[in-house]
């Protein structure tokens, strides 16, 4: 590309409402929302490429080499480009011991982010679905055991219904090396369909939607692998989740905040139960009080996510006093996120954007910035 360009994105975060854990699986339904504290990629013309240093550009270095390879597939020339990151999903170091972060999906953010800016670099003109894929195979070279639904959600926006893939066959395999994505294997597999794989936005219902976090920030793929060791995801926990998430996918549709609020205590009580047969801490005494306070102003609550801290989130009606819910939750040391639902990854015009109240943290795969181009490392 001879003459400079400039490419601004911005995705939101996520939040799961239902089906954590048994998405990990092939073919269960999860519901997840994206929320607007928003992650924001600027790309720029650059003369010479540089390489992504360290694990923390580990999600910008994989997408960048799979949109690169269907670059190559389509014919596009490869063009270097600067890569800056600016996230509001977590908030700047308030005492020295780093910054606030609430497990709102800074990696799936970037990745969704980076695939809409390098669709946008190389005129790829991929359809949601394909971006979708895309975003995939690049989480996939990182975090193999990964379910993708967060990425769904951040390039979708609004309410998601996401299963994940079966891998191997027709679908994604189930190792991924970043030397067998040839840029033909790469356009075959983001072009065709994968079995198990779906993906479907969802109307937004009138229930009114609030989110606490516990303080205490959890990992996921930690808390994912403690229950596998445990003995595995039973098979009923799997059958139970997958009924709340299709009963609270009929209440969207329905507009039926009453079938909303079951299906969410109903996948609450599950995720509870895995707790105690695995042993791993999935709801902490702090997402407890969560989810009580919220019961008592009418509301149902559940951990979001893994659990082991976090955020809790709470549905309850049109009507429900959200402003009491966030009084009570403050007066239990729970600190309300006044999050609401958000759109999906989106260019926005260069001229137009604002970095205010974005942080950039360089080094970090949520902030950052570094020149890159085709030979970067794949860390």
């Amino acid at each position: 590309m001879s003459e400079p360009r400039t490419v601004v994105v911005t995705a939101p975060g996520k939040l799961f409402v239902t089906g954590e854990y048994a998405v990990t699986q092939p073919e269960w339904l999860s519901v997840l929302i994206a929320v607007d504290r928003r992650l924001r990629v600027v790309l720029d013309s650059a003369a010479e490429p540089a390489e992504l240093p360290g694990s923390g550009w580990a999600y910008v270095a994989a997408t960048r080499l799979v949109m690169e390879r269907l670059a190559l597939a389509e014919g596009r020339e490869i063009a270097h480009f600067r890569v800056r990151t600016f996230s509001d999903l977590h908030d700047p170091d308030p005492d020295g011991f780093g910054p606030l972060k609430y497990g709102l999906g800074s990696s799936a953010a970037v990745t969704a982010a980076m695939v809409t800016a390098l669709d946008d670099w190389y005129g790829l003109e991929l359809s949601l679905p394909e971006r979708l894929r895309a975003g995939l195979l690049a989480t996939y070279l990182v975090n193999p055991a990964a379910s993708g639904a967060d990425v769904a959600t951040c390039l979708a926006g609004g309410w998601v219904a996401y299963s994940s893939p079966v891998r191997g066959g027709d679908g994604p395999p189930e190792a991924l090396a970043p030397d067998e994505l040839t840029p033909q294997v790469c356009a075959d597999l983001v072009r065709r369909d994968w079995p198990g794989l779906t993906f479907r936005s969802l109307p937004t219902p009138s229930f009114a939607v609030d989110v606490g976090w516990t303080g205490r920030p959890a990992s996921t793929m930690s808390l994912v692998a403690a229950v596998r060791a445990s003995g595995g995801i039973p098979a009923e926990f799997l059958t139970r989740a997958d009924e709340a998430s299709r009963a609270l996918v009929a209440a969207i549709e329905n507009d039926d905040s009453a079938g909303a609020l079951a299906a969410v205590s109903s996948a609450r009580a599950n995720l509870v139960e895995l707790g105690a047969v695995s042993g791993v801490a999935i709801e902490t005494p702090q997402l407890t009080t969560l989810v009580k306070v919220a019961e008592a102003l009418g509301f149902a609550a559940k951990s979001s996510g893994a659990g082991g801290g976090d955020c809790g989130i709470a549905v309850g009606a049109a009507d429900a006093p959200v402003g009491e819910l966030r009084r009570a939750w403050q007066a239990e040391g729970i600190r309300p996120m006044g999050l609401r639902i958000a759109s999906g990854a989106r260019v926005e015009p260069p001229a137009d954007r604002n970095d205010s109240g974005y942080h950039a943290s360089v080094g970090s795969q949520a902030g950052g910035s570094h020149a890159v181009g085709s030979g970067a490392s794949d860390e």
